[in-house]
C-alpha cells in the first residue's frame, strides 16, 4: 500500500489532505509541519511526498533537491504560489509534478494517483530487469 508524507504548515490543510488520501485507501502519514519535516524524511521510505512551498518559499529549490536525495525513489508534488516558481527549475530538482495554490482537491488527489502510478510501473521495471540480470 503506497505512503504519502504531507508536509504542510497550515493544520486545516494538513488535515484535509490527510483524510482526503485516507479515504482514497493510502496508507498516509498524519502530515507534519516544517520542523519534523528536516528528520522524517531521512528516517522513513515514502512513495509519495506532497510538499506546500507556499508557507515556505525560501529556499523551495533546495527543500525539494534535499527530499529528492534522501528519497529518490519518491514522488514529490509540489503546492505553490502562483508565478512564485519557474516550472522548469522544479522539474530539475525532480519533482513529479505541482499545483498552484488555492488548489482544488480533485487536482491534487488525480496527480498524486498518477505519480504513484508512475512509481509503480518504474518499480516494475527495475523488478524485472533484477530478474533478467540474474538470468545472465
Amino acid at each position: 500500500m503506497p505512503r504519502v508524507l504531507i508536509i504542510e504548515e497550515q493544520e486545516k490543510i494538513r488535515r484535509l489532505l490527510v483524510n482526503m488520501f485516507k479515504q482514497e485507501g493510502f496508507e498516509t502519514c498524519h502530515g507534519i509541519v516544517w520542523e519534523k519535516a528536516k528528520e522524517l524524511p531521512k528516517k522513513n521510505i515514502y512513495d509519495l511526498i506532497i510538499i506546500d512551498l507556499y508557507v515556505k518559499p525560501i529556499d523551495g529549490y533546495e527543500i525539494m533537491k534535499s527530499i529528492k536525495f534522501f528519497h529518490p525513489a519518491a514522488e514529490v508534488i509540489a503546492i505553490i504560489p502562483q508565478n512564485g516558481y519557474d516550472t522548469g527549475q522544479m522539474i530539475s530538482c525532480g519533482i513529479y509534478d505541482y499545483v498552484l495554490k488555492p488548489f482544488r482537491q480533485k487536482d491534487i488527489l488525480d496527480k498524486g494517483k498518477k505519480a504513484l502510478e508512475k512509481k509503480q510501473l518504474i518499480d516494475k521495471v527495475r523488478s524485472l530487469e533484477q530478474i533478467m540480470d540474474m538470468d545472465t
